[in-house]
């Protein structure tokens, strides 16, 4: 096998493609939530008051239930994408290729 060597001649680590689906899917999770963010930034950012005060709770209370499951997931997304990071910073160097291409 070849060596697969930086400029700097350092290793490289290896990276599987189900580390990058891993990653990816994460992304697309937290990609999922842009139109409800979106919808509660337009809900949050309207400055008309309807003046039914009981369909402004009913809005509120939605959207306070759309805010609660974003967060948690947005917590879970990040811790799962932190240790996603830490395993590929802990892969193992590849040091049996070498690229020509960073001679």
């Amino acid at each position: 096998m070849k060596n697969i060597i930086t400029k700097n001649n350092q290793p490289i680590k290896e990276i599987t493609q189900q580390d990058i689906h891993k990653l990816k899917n994460c992304l697309e999770q937290l990609a999922s939530w842009q139109e409800p963010l979106k919808q509660m930034h337009n809900f949050f950012d309207n400055r008309a008051i309807p003046s039914n005060k009981k369909k402004i709770i009913r809005e509120f209370h939605a959207q306070a239930r759309i805010f609660k499951m974003f967060y948690m997931n947005f917590i879970l997304s990040t811790d799962a994408l932190e240790e996603k990071v830490t395993d590929l910073e802990g892969k193992e160097k590849n040091e049996n290729v070498k690229n020509p291409l960073w001679k």
